[in-house]
This record gives structure tokens, C-alpha cells and sequence, in this order.
């Protein structure tokens, strides 16, 4: 049962990590994305789970370089273990990967 709640609160923080890269290119940077927000949030939860896990490869200097932003503790527990760095830059990535599959076309008012 801890497994399963620790999964979920993984996954809600991926989405939220790719629902703010989708809203950086979407809403701030206006910029048309394939399949608009939407599309932009599945593309940026999937781009920060997959960095995210290629990051936690090199988990020998990396974990120790950022401890906290990589797996935050409160009062030494772990709440979720999601790379947050790992994650947003990999979502962030995916988005700018989108986007530029769009030819970086800004969007209509």
C-alpha cells in the first residue's frame, strides 16, 4: 500500500514538473505546441521521467552534488522520490523539442 501511494505521488509530481514546462512554452512564451497545452503537459511528464531516469544512472555524484533537490527529504523521510532536476530539465527539453517541431510559431491571440 506505501509502494502504491509513493508511485502516485511520484506520477502527480512528473505532471506537475510537465505541466510546467507546457505552461512556460504555451502561456508565457505564447508559442503554438502540437496538440496545444495538453499536448505539451503528456510530452513534458513523459521527457522528465525518461531523464529523470537516465539521470538517476549516474546517481554517484549527482545525488550528492544537489541532495535535497534531487530527492527532497522532510524530517528524514522521503515523501516522493522524484529527481526534480532531472525532471524539469527533461521536460522542459521535450516541450522545446515540440515546439520547435512547430517551427517555433508563436500563437494567436
Amino acid at each position: 500500500m506505501v509502494e502504491a501511494l509513493r508511485m502516485f505521488t511520484d506520477f502527480i509530481i512528473y505532471g506537475l514538473i510537465g505541466a510546467a514546462a507546457s505552461w512556460f512554452f504555451y502561456s508565457y512564451r505564447r508559442r503554438d505546441l502540437l496538440g496545444g497545452f495538453w499536448g505539451g503537459l503528456v510530452i513534458g511528464t513523459i521527457g522528465g521521467v525518461i531523464v529523470s531516469l537516465v539521470a538517476s544512472s549516474f546517481d554517484q555524484w549527482f545525488l550528492r552534488l544537489v541532495s535535497f533537490l534531487m530527492y527532497p527529504k522532510i524530517n528524514n523521510k522521503f515523501y516522493f522520490t522524484v529527481n526534480i532536476i532531472a525532471a524539469s530539465i527533461g521536460a522542459l527539453l521535450f516541450v522545446y523539442i515540440l515546439n520547435r517541431i512547430n517551427h517555433d510559431r508563436a500563437r494567436r491571440p
